[in-house]
C-alpha cells in the first residue's frame, strides 16, 4: 500500500511528548489513508456494537455498521448470540431495516426467503430441486462479549482471522469490569453523522482542556483543572482518563443531577468512586464515559476520510426504570455538549484539508491524544512494511 506521506513523518509521531509531531494533514482527508484504514484496521479489529442487555432475550436483536457493512447480532434460541451479515442470500436484499427489535425469524420482504435466528435457511420458495439449502444461510462473523460489551469482527478465516477478543482488547479498566454495571438496561439511543474524520473525534474525546471555550457548563461540573490521563494495560488497546466532580455536583446533568437528588437514580459505582467520571475508549472506534449514575458510549463507524456516524448510548441501572426513567437533565444536557463536540470537530475538519495547516505538536496535557495518535501511527506501519 502507498500513503500520500513518508515513514519519516509517522516516525516523528512516536517521539516523546515534548518532541512529538501529530498525524500528518493527509491522514484526516485522503480517500487512499481511509482506504488502508478500512482494510488494516477496522476490518481486522473487534467493533464494539452494544451491550448484552440489549440482546438479553431470544429474538433480541441490534443492526450495527461495522467498517461499512451491516451486522445483525441476535440473541438465540440457544441463548447463544449470533452475528449475521444483513443480506438476503437470495438477491441481496437488506433483511432488517430497524435499529432493534424481536424476531421469531428473519424473513426477507422480497421473495420470503427466511432464516433461522442463527443464520440457517428455513425457507427458499420456488428453488430447484438442486438447490442446496445449508449452503445458503447468512454469512457469519465472529461474536463475542467482554464487561458487558457486544464485539463483532470482520475477521473470520486463515490469515485474517480475528486475535481472540480477550488478548485482543485485554486490559480494560477496572470500572468497567464492576459487578454493578451488570444492572445496566438501555435508556436512549441516538444516531448521527458528523462531517469529520473519525480520528479527530477521538482526538477530542481524549483532552479536556478545551472544556473552558467550547463546554462551559461541563468545565463547571468537571473542571479540566482537574482531569487526569489513565493509560491502559495489557494489550494498551485501552485509554481513558478521570475527571473530579465539582464541589456540590452528584453527577454531570442540568442542575447537577435534580434526579439523583430525589433518588430517582441509583448509583452504579462503588461509594469511593461517586465523586470522579471515568472515561475510557476502546480501540479503535469505542468511547466510554462512566458517570455515577449512568454510562455513556459512543460508537463510532467511520464511512470517508470526513464522515464518522455516531451511535449514542445512554445505560441507567435498571431500578431508574421504575415506574418510569427520569433522565431528561441527563439527556437534554448531552445533547447540548455532543452538538457542541460535533460543531467543534466539524470546523477542525475544515482546517486540517488546507494546504497551510502541517501535522500539530502537542501541549504538555495532550498526552491522551498522543497515545491515540501513536496507536494509529503504528497501524500505517505495519500496513506499509
Amino acid at each position: 500500500m502507498r500513503l500520500p506521506f513518508p515513514v519519516s513523518a509517522l516516525e516523528r509521531v512516536l517521539a516523546p511528548l515534548e518532541h512529538a509531531h501529530g498525524l500528518p494533514a493527509a491522514a484526516y482527508v485522503d480517500e487512499a489513508v481511509f482506504a488502508l484504514e478500512r482494510e488494516a484496521l477496522f476490518s481486522r479489529s473487534w467493533i464494539c456494537v452494544g451491550r448484552e442487555c440489549e440482546v438479553s432475550s431470544p429474538g433480541e436483536f441490534i443492526l450495527a455498521e461495522v467498517a461499512g457493512e451491516e451486522i445483525v447480532v441476535v440473541r438465540g434460541p440457544d441463548l447463544e448470540l449470533h452475528a449475521l451479515c444483513n443480506v438476503c442470500r437470495h438477491r441481496g436484499l437488506r433483511l432488517v431495516d430497524v435499529e432493534r427489535g424481536r424476531v421469531a425469524e428473519f424473513v426477507c420482504p422480497y421473495h420470503g426467503w427466511s432464516y433461522e435466528l442463527g443464520g440457517a435457511l428455513r425457507a427458499a420458495p420456488f428453488m430447484p430441486a438442486t438447490f442446496r439449502r445449508e449452503e445458503h444461510g447468512l454469512v457469519p462473523a465472529p461474536v463475542g462479549t467482554l464487561h458487558g460489551f457486544v464485539f463483532v469482527s470482520l475477521a473470520s478465516a486463515g490469515a485474517e482471522a480475528a486475535e481472540p477478543l480477550a488478548s485482543a482488547l485485554g486490559g480494560a479498566p477496572e470500572w468497567l469490569a464492576r459487578p454493578e454495571l451488570a444492572h445496566l438496561r438501555l435508556g436512549r439511543r441516538v444516531s448521527y453523522e458528523t462531517s469529520a474524520n473519525w480520528k479527530l473525534c477521538i482526538e477530542n474525546f481524549q483532552e479536556s482542556h478545551h472544556f473552558q471555550r467550547v463546554h462551559p457548563a461541563l468545565e463547571r461540573l468537571t473542571p479540566s483543572a482537574r482531569a487526569t490521563t489513565w493509560q491502559g494495560g495489557g494489550s494498551g488497546a485501552w485509554l481513558g482518563g478521570f475527571m473530579e466532580l465539582a464541589p456540590g455536583a452528584t453527577t454531570v446533568a442540568l442542575e447537577g443531577g435534580p434526579a439523583v437528588l430525589r433518588g430517582a437514580r441509583p448509583s452504579i459505582v462503588p461509594d469511593a468512586q461517586r465523586r470522579r467520571v471515568a472515561d475510557a475508549m476502546a480501540f479503535p472506534v469505542l468511547l466510554t464515559s462512566l458517570q455515577p449514575d449512568y454510562l455513556l458510549t459512543y460508537h463510532l463507524s467511520p464511512r470517508g476520510p470526513s464522515r464518522t456516524g455516531v451511535v449514542a448510548k445512554t445505560y441507567f441501572h435498571a431500578r431508574a426504570f421504575n415506574p418510569t426513567l427520569e433522565a431528561d437533565d441527563v439527556f437534554r444536557f448531552w445533547d447540548r455538549v455532543n452538538a457542541e463536540d460535533r460543531a467543534i470537530c466539524e470546523r477542525q475538519q475544515r482546517g486540517v484539508g488546507a494546504r497551510a495547516f502541517d501535522a500539530a505538536r502537542y501541549s504538555l496535557v495532550e498526552e491522551g491524544v498522543l497515545a491515540f495518535d501513536q496507536r494509529v501511527a503504528r497501524v500505517y506501519l505495519a500496513a506499509l512494511s
